[in-house]
């Protein structure tokens, strides 16, 4: 499928969200300015609950763009929510050696959200010998996925790299090596130094050793003797039964195990099977953390076998040996290069003792495991797994895990529509009941929380008019009971529970003319007031001198609310209309 219409069918999904937010706050603002003040709650709950909803579900969706988002927009290094949502999916790789560091390279184009959990078990060359003089943990390992995370320029590349010759005491030690050793020294603890390496190398991600205790690896051969040590292990040349580390009861780091929880996807290699693979699984916690974390375990094989160690291995077998060493089958997929390796390097490679991996998909699935196949080579003097093709093929999986993770199980979609049906049902019930109320019924100071106008009850009066046109609004004065100035007695009114409005014509050339009420009605806080002008018909016996039409109306105050109030008066057939502003 052409990229541009997967992320159409993305882009689709993220819209769709997002209207559904969208309503449901519309939703909740329109419960909220219309029902009584005894079920607002219900306008709250759609205003959280869509807000909550459409959040989530965006949240989880945006990391997904990250693939067809430019390399330069996923470099911020935020902090909090944009963070999260620009870094990309959660990815945590765990193994050692040279094929982990050639997969972070690839990865660190996918994500800045990646975490590298690092064997701790070496004892040979440079890190051997820094472990043994100053006692801190094997630092080549950390060294290479620092630098394979790193935004490094071509020259700090190689001096991280660089290794001493000659016949002193430096022969034979990495640069980098020691500058994690003097890092460990000014900040007195290897995890703070490897955080300190990180930000002064840009490393995008995170390095964590599995464990920070001094644990060694043990292998039992198939002839029931032992071996110790890591370089040890490798140059057996015998089957190896099983690998094991002193002490056996080593905590994980904390960070690590964290990790591991919130992981979008756990990766597992490429990388030796015995001595960078499952050292890490060892640590009970790591091993534990698999067990319950809900992102899918991926195990990346070997491309060739390795001497001694994994000698006739097929890619089944690598995956028998990480099961015997978990007590079960946690790794839910196996990515196999099918891809031939060319005659050349295969060559290169039988002079070790070295051949390619035998792709077995029959047996991985018997196991437990889903395998994927896929020409993921990439061959020159050395065999390799091409970062750029694995990157992509994760992706895809990425994707469809997440796909599989967000959908409504069809058990769960005959449940989801009679709730969507009761919920319904219920809105529907509330608004019909609170519009009906409204039709029949005016309570006192209610009339702000009509969503539509509702008339109000009231009483018209002729007045002595006055030779200028307009509209007038009288209150009786704060406390009193006397009359407004200008407003006659009137049989059955109290002033000081009434609201008088007065319409004015003014002067008229004769008789005949006067004003009749249309409607009072209420809508919020806007009191409307109607009416129309009659003139005297034709041929009709008027009064042949001026007349000055008046209109007193009266409506009783408790059908008002407190506060301000604004009154519009309109005359029925024209336009125009007068305001005039109280508070009661």
């Amino acid at each position: 499928m052409p990229r541009w219409i997967d992320l159409q069918k993305l882009g689709f999904i993220w819209l769709g969200w997002f209207i559904f937010t969208v309503l449901s706050v519309c939703l909740g603002l329109f419960f909220l300015y219309t029902l009584p003040d005894t079920s607002k709650w219900l306008g709250v709950f759609f205003i959280a609950g869509g807000m909550m909803t459409g959040v989530i579900r965006i949240r989880r969706l945006f990391w997904q763009l990250v693939t067809w988002l430019p390399t330069r927009a996923r470099k911020g290094q935020g902090v909090g929510f944009w963070r999260e949502l620009i870094n990309g999916p959660r990815i945590v790789v765990i193994g050692g050696g040279t094929g982990l560091g050639t997969i972070l390279r690839g990865l660190k184009k996918l994500t800045a959200d990646l975490t590298a959990v690092v064997t701790v078990a070496d004892d040979g060359g440079s890190s051997g010998r820094l472990r043994q003089e100053f006692g801190i943990l094997p630092p080549g390992d950390i060294r290479n996925c620092l630098i394979a995370m790193a935004d490094l320029e071509p020259l700090m590349e190689q001096l991280m790299q660089y290794r001493f010759n000659g016949d002193n005491w430096l022969s034979g030690h990495n640069f980098g090596n020691l500058f994690l050793a003097a890092m460990t020294g000014i900040t007195g603890d290897f995890e703070r130094a490897i955080e300190a390496s990180s930000q002064v190398l840009a490393v995008r991600g995170r390095v964590f050793p599995a464990t920070l205790e001094n644990v060694n690896i043990y292998a039992e051969l198939d002839d029931g003797s032992v071996v110790n040590g890591e370089s040890t292990i490798g140059h057996s040349h015998r089957p190896i039964r099983r690998v094991f580390l002193d002490p056996p009861d080593a905590v994980a780091l904390p960070k690590a195990v964290k990790a591991i929880h919130q992981a979008d996807i756990v990766l597992l290699g490429p990388g030796s099977l015995y001595t960078s693979v499952i050292p890490p699984l060892l640590v009970k916690d790591i091993t534990e953390a698999l067990r319950r974390t809900r992102a899918p375990k991926v195990y990346v094989c070997n491309v060739m076998t390795e001497p001694g160690e994994t000698t006739g291995y097929t890619a089944s077998r690598h995956l028998q040996a990480i099961i015997e060493h978990t007590g079960g089958n946690l790794i839910n997929y196996v990515i196999i290069n099918d891809q031939e390796v060319p005659e050349k390097a295969r060559e290169i490679y039988a002079r070790e003792g070295a051949a390619p991996v035998v792709v077995d998909k029959e047996e991985v699935s018997r196991l437990g495991s889903v395998a994927i196949t896929a020409p993921l080579l990439q061959a020159n003097s050395l065999v390799r797994h091409d970062a750029s093709r694995l990157a992509r093929l994760l992706t895809g999986l990425l994707r469809a895990t997440a796909k599989r993770d967000f959908s409504i199980p069809p058990f769960q979609k005959a449940r989801f529509r009679r709730a969507f049906t009761r919920w319904r049902r219920l809105i529907t019930g509330v608004v019909a009941l609170n519009l009906r109320a409204g039709e029949t019924e005016v309570s006192p100071g209610s009339g702000s929380s009509r969503s539509r106008p509702v008339s109000l009850p009231f009483a018209s009066h002729k007045i002595e008019g006055r030779s200028q046109a307009g509209c007038e609004v009288y209150l009786s004065p704060p406390g009193g009971k006397d009359l407004p100035e200008g407003i006659p007695a009137l049989a059955g009114v109290r002033p000081e529970e009434t609201v008088y409005i007065a319409i004015y014509l003014g002067k008229r050339p004769t008789g005949g003319y006067k004003i009749t009420p249309v409607s009072v009605s209420l809508e919020k806080s806007r009191l409307s007031v109607k009416y129309k002008e009659e003139h005297p018909a034709t041929a009709s016996l008027v009064t042949q001198a001026f007349s000055y039409p008046a209109l007193l109306i009266t409506v009783e105050k408790r059908f008002l609310p407190a506060g301000k109030l604004l009154v519009v008066f309109q005359e029925e057939g024209k336009k125009r209309k007068e305001e005039k502003k109280i508070r009661l």
